[in-house]
């Protein structure tokens, strides 16, 4: 009786470690740092040079469908608030950016991909050693490791971002 309790607990404990997983991270949020910088880049001068409506519907659109953001249409100063948020959104989204890319990029060499890079060489001496399978195994668990620790911060990061966009780019509708 106790190993069915103990077993029911881990179940509900390991459900919840997803659901917490899945809370901090979707795909649309990797979408959106890579996305965004280079919209951030090209919305700036547009808007500069006359096309705020496009650089509006280009960071609103993005941030509607890949965040989640609640925008509604502002009533006035369109322009003004397509630069703003195009610059003082441009470091965030660098940041970003680049701890996205980081991070898979880490992940994808680390565990995914690991034998590939390192085929043909000896590794006997690698963490997890003397075998593929244990090296493999050893550097996949640091990517997990890895993706474990920078997920809550990119979390918070995207969350900034999306309160940004929704206070710049619009009336708020709700966050």
């Amino acid at each position: 009786m106790a190993l069915a309790t103990s077993s029911a607990l881990t179940a509900k404990s390991l459900t919840a470690k997803a659901g917490w997983l899945r809370a901090s991270y979707d795909w649309r949020s990797s979408a959106y740092a890579v996305a965004a910088l280079p919209v951030g880049l090209v919305a700036v001068p547009l808007a500069l040079l006359g096309g705020s409506r496009v650089a509006y519907r280009l960071q609103r659109g993005l941030a509607v469908r890949l965040l989640d953001a609640r925008i509604a249409e502002p009533a006035r100063g369109r322009p003004a608030r397509v630069v703003s948020h195009g610059v003082l959104a441009l470091p965030l989204q660098l940041l970003v950016g680049l701890l996205t890319a980081a991070l898979w990029a880490d992940f994808l060499a680390r565990g995914v991909c690991y034998p590939l890079a390192v085929w043909g060489r000896d590794v006997s001496q690698a963490w997890g050693g003397p075998t593929l399978v244990g090296a493999w195994a050893a550097h996949f668990a640091v990517g997990v490791l890895t993706l474990a620790i920078l997920l809550p911060v990119f979390r918070v990061l995207v969350v900034a971002q999306r309160r940004l966009a929704v206070r710049l780019l619009g009336t708020t509708a709700g966050v």
